[in-house]
């Protein structure tokens, strides 16, 4: 998973192939292009989301600006994927990242915590102000990562339909490397974001031990359909890995 503290460094999405005849591709995609620009147009960037959970009965008491994002969990009850303890590493790579603040009784969890506190999306604009496509932005407690955004998938979100971000992050302390992957399914619909799905791995390498953990797939629950909203506004300047 992405943690908060973790950069992800690359996206990749599993695009679909489409024969258009006689087009040419440059046609193809100055149409693409045009499509783009004519949404984006409509729009106000950055598209910034604070997410919510809402599963914690926190937020049941706490102002709208003040509810509680979700809270992830990689190596539920400390254990790899094969049912061996990995408390000790756990504790260190966690080290890197400090304690909670925002969840502290997380710091007490002996699995890997993981906040997804907001999602930022950016237009990417050449020197003379012609789109090139979009970033994506993922904020966790302390710092953000900043991504490119696939184009097709981007556009799916833009247009109100629902998107599907798989993501990859590598990581290499040294002594500690980490790889994740995340997959996210979200929506919008006005000013409101819905995740209506989360899939993830992660794994580290400690010196000449690897650890992996079970792999982690969340849908929402019985009683609706999504499995967290985010709600736009502003989101907080975090410094960018």
């Amino acid at each position: 998973m992405a943690a908060q503290n973790f950069p992800i460094r690359k996206v990749c999405l599993a695009l679909a192939l489409f024969t258009f005849g006689a087009m040419g591709c440059g046609e193809v995609e100055g149409q693409q292009v045009a499509r783009k620009a004519a949404v984006a147009g409509a729009q106000t960037f950055p598209l910034s989301y604070k997410i919510v959970d809402p599963d914690n009965i926190k937020n049941a008491t706490l102002k709208p600006g003040e509810k509680l994002p979700p809270l992830i969990v990689m190596f539920p009850g400390g254990k790899t994927n094969e049912d061996k303890d990995a408390t000790g590493p756990i504790g260190r790579l966690e080290s890197f990242r400090g304690k909670s603040k925002l969840m502290p009784e997380s710091n007490e969890n002996p699995g890997l915590p993981v906040v997804l506190s907001g999602l930022r999306f950016h237009e990417r604009k050449d020197a003379t102000g012609k789109l090139e496509g979009y970033d994506i932005e993922l904020q966790g407690e302390f710092n953000a990562v900043r991504v490119a955004a696939p184009a097709d998938a981007m556009q799916d979100f833009l247009d109100g339909k629902r998107a599907a971000f798989e993501l990859e992050s590598r990581l290499d302390y040294k002594i500690i490397a980490t790889v994740s992957t995340t997959k996210l399914e979200i929506s919008r619909d006005g000013d409101k974001l819905f995740i209506w799905g989360v899939e993830g791995d992660f794994s580290f390498r400690e010196a000449i031990f690897n650890y992996k953990s079970p792999s982690l797939k969340i849908s929402p629950p019985r009683n609706r359909p999504y499995l967290y909203y985010g709600v736009e506004g502003k989101l907080p300047d975090m410094r960018i890995l």
